[in-house]
Order: C-alpha cells, then sequence, then structure tokens
C-alpha cells in the first residue's frame, strides 16, 4: 500500500465515522474541498461510489462503502501495527536474545534482578538464557553465536568481545561433612597446603586461572589437584565423595544444597574474591546495545573493560515478558 493510499483509507474512514465533510477535514486537519477531492480520487481508483452527498456537507454511507468501511479499518488497523513493529525493531526494542550464565550467578537472586528488570522496560525483547562455562561464553560471543554472558571477569578480552565487571564475591570452600577442617568456622589458607583439591580447569586463553590457585598464591604452596571439572555440579559430587576439597564463588554456597557437603569462609589478607562481569559482543544488535546500556547501570566502579555507551530508545510494547531457560 503506497503512501497516497494509506492516507486515501484514513480520510474516508474518517468521513465516514463522522458523516460529514466539515467535520472531517477539520479532524484531519485539510481543507473540505481537498477532502472532497481525495474522496473522489479514492471512489476513482475503486471504480465504486462509497458516500453520497445529503445537502452540501452531510454525507450517507453506500452499501458498497459499508462493505469498504470495515476492511478500510482493518488494513489501516495492520498499517500501523507493521509500522510500530518496524520502529520498536529499529529501536532493538523488538528482537530475541541469546544469553549466558554460570550456575553461581543465579546465586542471590541476582541474574532474575538484572534480567527481570530488563524484561519489564523491554517484553517485546525475547530472550534464551544458555548455562555455559566462562570460557565458552567468550568464545560463542567471539563467534556471534551469543550476544552477551554473564560470566568471570577475564584478565583479557578476545578481539570481538568486551565486558566490564558487575558483582564481586568471596571465595569460600566446599568441605565433606565430616572432614577435620569442617569443624571450623573460618579456615586459614595456611591450612590447606596438604589437602587435596577438587578444582575447575584454568582456561588460560582468556585468562581465566583456577579459584584454587588463588587461594594457593596466598600461601605460597602448589596445590595437589586430584580432579577438575567444568561443571560446579559435578566439583561437589567430588567433594561430597570424599576426593578432596573445592573453593567456589560465596554465590554457589547459597545456591547449591548437596548431601554430605559443607561450606565454610576463608580468612585472609587480603580477602580472595573473584568477580561477575557482564561481557558483549562489540558487533551487537540493537536489541543487545539495550540490554549493554542496562547493564552499565550495575558496573562497579574502577572496572574495566572499556564499555560503550550506545543510545537507548525509550518506549515500550506491550505484551507478556518471556524467559527461556536452555542447557548446553
Amino acid at each position: 500500500m503506497s503512501d497516497i493510499d494509506t492516507r486515501l483509507f484514513r480520510h474516508f474512514v474518517t468521513v465516514a465515522e463522522q458523516q460529514h465533510f466539515g467535520r472531517a477535514a477539520l479532524r484531519l486537519g485539510i481543507s473540505p474541498p481537498t477532502l472532497t477531492h481525495q474522496i473522489k480520487k479514492l471512489e476513482s481508483q475503486l471504480g465504486v461510489k462509497l458516500l453520497k452527498r445529503k445537502g452540501n456537507t452531510k454525507v450517507v454511507i453506500t452499501e458498497a462503502g459499508q462493505r469498504f468501511l470495515t476492511g478500510a479499518r482493518e488494513a489501516l488497523r495492520q498499517f500501523e501495527e507493521a509500522a510500530a513493529i518496524a520502529r520498536y525493531a529499529e529501536r532493538g526494542e523488538l528482537g530475541h536474545l541469546q544469553v549466558g550464565f554460570m550456575l553461581s550467578v543465579l546465586g542471590a537472586g541476582q541474574l532474575p534482578r538484572w534480567i527481570g528488570a530488563f524484561q519489564q522496560a523491554h517484553p517485546a525483547i525475547d530472550i534464551t538464557m544458555r548455562k555455559l562455562s566462562p570460557a565458552a561464553q567468550i568464545t560463542a560471543i567471539a563467534r556471534n553465536e551469543l550476544d552477551a554472558g554473564f560470566t568471570r571477569a577475564p584478565h583479557k578480552y578476545p578481539p570481538g568481545v568486551r565486558g566490564f565487571e558487575i558483582y564481586r564475591q568471596r571465595l569460600a570452600l566446599a568441605l565433606p561433612r565430616k572432614h577435620p577442617l569442617a569443624q571450623r568456622r573460618v579456615i586459614s589458607p595456611a591450612l590447606l597446603a596438604r589437602e587435596a583439591f577438587v578444582s575447575f580447569p584454568p582456561e588460560l586463553d582468556v585468562g581465566l586461572f583456577g579459584f584454587t590457585e588463588a587461594i594457593a598464591r596466598i600461601d605460597k604452596f602448589v596445590p595437589r589437584v586430584v580432579k577438575r571439572q567444568h561443571d560446579f555440579s559435578a566439583v561437589l559430587a567430588y567433594v561430597a565423595a570424599g576426593y578432596g576439597i573445592a573453593v567456589v564463588p560465596e554465590l554457589l554456597t547459597k545456591t547449591m544444597n548437596v548431601p554430605n557437603v559443607v561450606f565454610r569462609n576463608i580468612t585472609a589478607h587480603p580477602m580472595p574474591r573473584t568477580s561477575i562481569a557482564f561481557v558483549y559482543g562489540t558487533a551487537a544488535s540493537p536489541s543487545a546495545r539495550l540490554l549493554i546500556r542496562h547493564m552499565q547501570r550495575h558496573a562497579l566502579r574502577n572496572a574495566g573493560g572499556g564499555a560503550f555507551r550506545p543510545p537507548i530508545g525509550r518506549a515500550r510494547q506491550k505484551g507478556a515478558p518471556r524467559l527461556v531457560l536452555s542447557r548446553a
């Protein structure tokens, strides 16, 4: 439908509703002669009589006009809906995002708080959450297979990936319930030098070193790692089976309840911590730029990563937000 056709439809609907050329012209902001010319042009294009004059300005809708009125209203509704959808898409307020996350980010309600607020502001953006390891998230973002992610803050970002810290947390210990150190409320790294550890593989390609190594550096010992697993659940399963102890993010202690596993605080100066970063691709889509802008409100002060500040749209589209969780 061309722009002139859209105007003709709108002019006819307005005249039909007002049943008066003068009032219709006033509502449309044009002169009555111009409106008369537009209606005649529409009737000529259709080859039917839509309106009959009753006096100088009043009109009566013909049978053909009544039929056409229903279709004209629907056509205008569809056109306006399509135009609105196009505007939402242009601003990034309509689309789909693939977002990665670590299991520990779910702790203390962090991920629902971050993503929930974004969904309320932009309900027309569909989000699929994928549980991925830190290195897998960064690799997927670099390959444009993932829009963004919530992961451990790397020491360096590969080409095409940027990010900034949004949360810092302490490290804690996971121990078998009957382990001698489990009787203590807090544990010093000096007591761990001879312990067996269940740990996570160091992901050196993005500068993600293990939690265990971070604790070992405090007391300058080489940890004896007996098992390495990428998944937190697998690590804690080995701890429960008595293979050793594990260094885990504090948030994990609030979300994981594993039989035969207890969590204890670590006492050290400085206190060992790990950071959660929001990471994203530099070739971000309009919807991803909205999410980046939203997460910048949660960025920690003096956190690196060089996040950019894209423009953010203000309009919102009604509709129920959707959050889809998928395992990967």
